[in-house]
């Protein structure tokens, strides 16, 4: 019979590799789950870890995912990482604190849900940088953020962004910094505070610390890296992380 053997303490130690990496240099970081599927005895010993506290939040792609978190430990921060689609507003709402959001209209549609469930809904409005799979245009991002923030049940908690995804777009110090100067010019135009910057993924981790990362980006959402070990900045392992955390064994 075949096996997929986890070894749960190779996947702790990168994250606690990551998160002491990510302290050094003043970044808070979201864990990625989604590579789970909501394996629960997994997600179980992650959540109760110390580790766990340490994180910004919990992501997935999956409601049934971020379901499963709330319900092994309710204290987490949750995250859904997938423009939401109108037909999941409301178990948006329900298990993510934080959700990643393009459409004005969707916004619209989460704030009329929470106001119905007595809660605020947190969102990090997404850029437009070059990889055309989410995200606001530049001309636009002005535009749209005067009209989200007239909400009364959404909280814009940052702006970020999605490189490395579908067509490969590399993240550089130019990209990256539009997210900086947007961060400048949204808080001075409307005297409102914008505290995350979520400068992309696990393909990000190898441009922390040095000179190709602008100020103000503070934030990553990283599966890869901490599940698998490498990054897709080169496909190669990064720094000290193990790439031995899943084993599979089958008779040939």
């Amino acid at each position: 019979m075949a096996q997929l053997i986890i070894h749960t303490d190779r996947i702790v130690g990168n994250l606690e590799k990551i998160q002491r990496f990510l302290d050094k240099h003043n970044f808070t970081w979201t864990l990625v789950t989604k590579i789970l599927s909501g394996y629960e005895p997994l997600l179980e010993v992650l959540l109760q870890h110390p580790v766990a506290k340490r994180l910004h939040s919990i992501a997935d792609s999956r409601i049934s995912g971020l379901r499963r978190v709330k319900q092994i430990n309710p204290s987490i921060r949750t995250m859904y990482i997938k423009p939401p689609a109108m037909d999941t507003v409301k178990s948006v709402v329900e298990y993510a604190d934080i959700s990643l959001n393009t459409s004005l209209r969707t916004i619209e549609a989460l704030d009329r849900t929470a106001a119905a469930a007595g809660k605020v809904h947190q969102i990090i409005i997404m850029l437009e940088l070059g990889e055309l799979r989410e995200g606001v245009l530049h001309e636009k991002v002005v535009d749209f953020y005067s009209k989200v923030f007239e909400l009364e049940n959404i909280e814009v908690l940052g702006l970020g962004t999605n490189l490395g995804c579908m067509y490969g777009v590399q993240p550089t110090y130019d990209k990256l910094l539009h997210l900086s100067l947007y961060k400048q010019l949204l808080e001075v135009k409307f005297n409102r505070q914008i505290p995350i910057i979520s400068g992309g993924s696990s393909i990000v981790l190898p441009l922390v610390g040095n000179s190709s990362m602008p100020k103000n980006v503070n934030h990553l959402r990283i599966g890869e890296s901490a599940f698998m070990g490498t990054s897709p900045w080169d496909g190669k392992r990064f720094s000290t992380l193990s790439q031995k955390a899943f084993e599979f064994k089958a008779n040939i």
